[in-house]
């Protein structure tokens, strides 16, 4: 009798333990935001702009750099001009068909807009500030036009 209410007190300890203890989260794999979305199982993406991949489960960069294939931090690009592309590939080394990845997805041309050196409302004022200063020569309306509004005259 004295082995029930040890095994009753050993029920209860572990229930109490059990329940004590935080549910351990099961980790799930999915794209970043600005990813497309992938199905179950998916790995890996290959970015052509970098000629590398995204590892969806370690959440970095894999590119070619001094040799060897390195393992980048997400914060080294930022990802927002990328064109990923989802790859059916089953493994943990997908750049072994880089060249099979290269040809059937080429790099994309990224054109990046310089930025104005004069801003957009100062333009007109640089103009104004030139024709005042005698920089521009725009003759019209001030009796040189010798050619009736047809453009310029014909030097001899």
């Amino acid at each position: 009798m004295s082995s029930l209410p040890k095994f009753l007190c050993a029920a209860l300890l572990g229930l109490l333990v059990l329940t004590a203890a935080p549910a351990a989260q099961a980790q799930t794999y999915g794209p970043p935001a600005w990813g497309p979305p992938v199905p179950q199982g998916t790995q890996f993406y290959y970015i052509p702009e970098i000629d590398g991949y995204y590892d969806l489960y370690a959440q970095q960069y894999i590119v070619f750099q001094n040799g060897q294939w390195v393992a980048l931090p997400p914060s080294y690009y930022d990802p927002y001009p990328f064109h990923p592309v989802i790859l059916d590939y089953r493994g943990r080394q997908p750049w072994v068909f880089v060249n099979a990845h290269r040809d059937r997805y080429p790099r994309r041309v990224v054109v990046v807009q310089p930025r104005r050196a004069i801003p957009p409302g100062q333009v007109r004022r640089a103009y104004r500030d030139g024709y005042q200063q005698g920089r521009y020569e725009d003759n019209r309306g001030h009796g040189h036009d010798n050619n009736n509004g047809r453009g310029r005259s014909r030097r001899d």
